[in-house]
């Protein structure tokens, strides 16, 4: 009877596992599982491609600001190409001159000279087409090379090809050059053309009178003027 309990007891004990091995066990496979959380993802872990990417990301910027830099130099010549891709991102600038700093009159260009003389004389005489020339003979100057390309594509009658805006420009640099602040000057051959208009009242000066023939009083260059009482018809 004893003996039969006994069996029985060590049966039983040997049914029981001892703690530190439940322990071992369990820590083992909760240490197995807590690796398995922290193992770095491989997206998470630097690359080669990775490094590689922001070494070539920051030598675009560094290029990208060289080229800013080079934008902000002052050119010493334009192409047609060049000058009309300037011209599309200009914005207004400030006036050449201010309001009352010079008198201007523009002329159309079918107005004699002299029919302009006897209406202001008191004014300077600034043919547009002669500006033109004279800058187109000034070799050190800027515009030299593309309005001689200009010239030879096109002849006598180039500066009706000129690229939109450089006409006002060399205006606008001819008046700052030969005027002074108090001067009267009288624009002749300006041509029957808004933009050019609005580009010079935007960039060069206030008009105080256009001038006009019957044949065009009627033109919108005429009526733009008309708005703002400033346009005066020869005959």
């Amino acid at each position: 009877m004893f003996l039969r309990r006994f069996v029985n007891d060590r049966g039983l004990l040997r049914g029981l596992r001892p703690a530190s091995n439940l322990l071992a066990r369990t820590g083992a496979v909760r240490t197995y599982s807590a690796g398995q959380k922290r193992a770095p993802k491989k997206d998470d872990l630097p690359s080669f491609t990775k490094i590689a990417l922001v070494g070539v990301v920051g030598t675009i910027i560094f290029v990208e600001a060289v080229k800013s830099l080079d934008k902000n130099k002052p050119k010493n010549s334009y192409s047609e190409s060049e000058f009309e891709s300037a011209m599309q991102g200009t914005k207004r600038r400030k006036l050449m001159f201010e309001p009352g700093q010079l008198h201007i009159v523009l002329a159309t260009p079918d107005l004699p000279e002299t029919a302009v003389q006897k209406h202001t004389p008191k004014a300077k005489i600034v043919d547009v087409r002669e500006v033109v020339e004279h800058y187109r003979h000034q070799p050190n100057d800027k515009y030299y090379a593309l309005l001689n390309d200009i010239q030879d594509s096109h002849g006598s009658s180039y500066q009706e090809y000129l690229p939109r805006g450089l006409l006002v420009m060399l205006v606008g640099r001819y008046l700052q050059e030969t005027c002074k602040e108090g001067d009267s000057v009288a624009v002749t051959n300006f041509p029957l053309n808004m933009q050019d208009a609005i580009k010079f009242e935007n960039e060069v000066g206030i008009v105080d009178k256009a001038l006009f023939t019957s044949p065009h009083a009627d033109s919108e260059l005429s009526k733009y003027y008309q708005t703002v009482n400033k346009v005066e018809v020869l005959e």
